[in-house]
């Protein structure tokens, strides 16, 4: 019965998987179709998806309901429905001819041939058919099988006790009826599979459609958007569950891009004009150099004089520039070595004191204070810190500098008795091209991209930067920068 179960089995799902597939591949031949560059939309392929896992869920339960069937019912129910009451048929027999009459209609009660042996000496006591007898039983998994495929009859023994005697009857059960009995449930089983594929296949197309339509929205979305409208946004209120993860996400994107598109210009903008600055000021000197300096020397002079201070403004801008496209290229490198910080602070101050004579100087720097890191880049952004203070300081202020260790870690405090920095402008101070309304002239110099270079490179050291500033009273620069000793290889 297994073997027979299996291989009807195999055979009905072989055609039904190779059908469909025969049919596509039929149509593929008539339009000239490649199946495998066919194309479906995400419903249709989630659809077609969900109809795979049911069918090959059907498929599965199929099987087992085919093959688990007669296994049942063979093993469970055929043995309570062919097993004799003993104790019944004690109280009708009384003697051997007795239950040779009674165990000889058992064929009949329970539609099988039966055959009726005594346990011990195996003489056969009732056979319902001549054909059949105890050696005709099959013994092995084998012999079973064969047994099957010839006879088409099941086998089953049963064991009784009458008297103090042992009985073993043989039962062969007619296949056919366990034939019909699966084509039965095979049908109704074929039958709901194929309903519930075309609902499926009906419905799930609607529910797909409705899960994906924020994609569809998003995607509508995503085609507004361009460089001449970057304020368009993802609806998240249509989305739920992943979709809506994935409509934040992306609407933080577009903020973010938005941010650095409009840096961008500004960039852009900022760098137009601080080099139209000094394009001006060059052309409008070679101008007066071409009407009057050949003959006016004074002329000359002060147009040489200008136009050389304004070639090295812009090429201090250039190079700040420069700086800054290795920094957002991720191209910018730095040459570490172990040096003493306080002596490298200690340059800086002597050569401020050379160039500054108008402002205090005043420093309290710890010796011997080792430290890992690019020493030209650290003296570059002290420098720009110790500059910018001494521009928004008036005449005869105090420059303080402090160096010290803290737990391994270098404390550098640059304070100043400026003008103090408010507390809008705070903020804004390490971005690119910014001036606060009240240094914005040419006299103070630079470009607004001192701080931002600074900062980078404090950050290039794993370091931090704190700003105190108050209005009228002052501002101190607090930068702390691990020794990085014990990263030397």
């Amino acid at each position: 019965m297994l073997y027979n179960t299996l291989m009807f089995f195999k055979k009905t799902l072989t055609h039904i998987l190779i059908l469909p597939y025969t049919i596509l591949k039929y149509i593929a031949n008539i339009f000239n179709i490649n199946l495998n560059n066919l194309r479906f939309s995400i419903k249709r392929k989630i659809t077609f998806n969900y109809l795979i896992l049911y069918f090959i869920s059907c498929c599965f339960t199929f099987f087992i309901i085919i093959v688990g069937y007669p296994y049942l019912h063979l093993k469970i129910c055929m043995p309570t429905k062919l097993s004799i009451d003993e104790k019944l048929l004690q109280q009708n027999c009384s003697s051997n001819s007795n239950i040779k009459e009674t165990l000889s209609t058992i064929s009949v009660n329970r539609n099988a041939d039966v055959l009726i042996t005594e346990l011990n000496t195996d003489n056969i006591l009732y056979s319902s058919n001549d054909t059949i007898n105890k050696v005709t039983y099959p013994h092995s998994t084998f012999n079973y099988i064969e047994y099957l495929k010839s006879t088409r009859k099941i086998p089953y023994i049963d064991i009784i006790s009458f008297n103090n005697k042992y009985y073993k009857i043989y039962y062969y059960i007619n296949l056919s009826s366990y034939k019909n009995s699966l084509f039965i449930i095979a049908i109704l089983l074929g039958a709901g599979e194929i309903f519930g594929l075309i609902i499926i296949w009906l419905f799930g197309s609607l529910k797909s459609k409705k899960v994906l339509k924020p994609i569809y929205s998003m995607t509508t979305t995503a085609k507004e958007i361009s460089i001449y409208n970057m304020n368009a946004r993802l609806n998240i209120k249509e989305a739920k569950y992943e979709l809506k993860d994935l409509a934040y996400t992306l609407n933080k994107m577009l903020d973010s891009l938005n941010s650095d598109y409009t840096k961008q210009k500004r960039f852009v903008s900022d760098v137009s004009h601080e080099l139209r600055t000094p394009i001006s000021i060059i052309d409008g000197y070679a101008s007066m150099l071409q009407r009057w300096g050949k003959k006016d020397e004074e002329v000359l002079n002060e147009s040489i004089e200008a136009i050389k201070n304004e070639a090295e403004n812009m090429k201090d801008l250039v190079e700040d520039l420069l700086f800054l496209a290795r920094h957002d290229n991720q191209t910018l490198q730095y040459n570490k070595e172990t040096f003493y910080i306080n002596e490298l602070l200690n340059e800086v101050i002597k050569e401020t004191g050379i160039i500054d004579k108008k402002h205090i100087i005043e420093h309290s720097i710890t010796p011997n204070l080792l430290i890992c890191g690019d020493r030209s880049r650290l003296k570059q952004a002290i420098r720009i810190f110790i500059d910018n203070a001494i521009k928004y300081t008036p005449p005869s202020g105090k420059i303080i500098l402090k160096c010290y260790e803290l737990e391994s870690n270098i404390i550098i405090s640059i304070k100043d008795t400026g003008i103090g920095i408010s507390k809008e402008d705070l903020g804004n101070i390490f971005n690119r091209f910014y001036r606060s309304d009240k240094s914005r002239t040419r006299q103070t110099g630079g470009h607004g991209l001192g701080l931002s270079i600074a900062k980078i490179i404090i950050l290039g050291h794993q370091g931090k930067i704190r700003v105190r500033s108050k209005l009228e009273v002052g501002t101190e620069i607090i930068i702390t920068t691990p020794t990085g000793i014990s990263n030397i290889v």
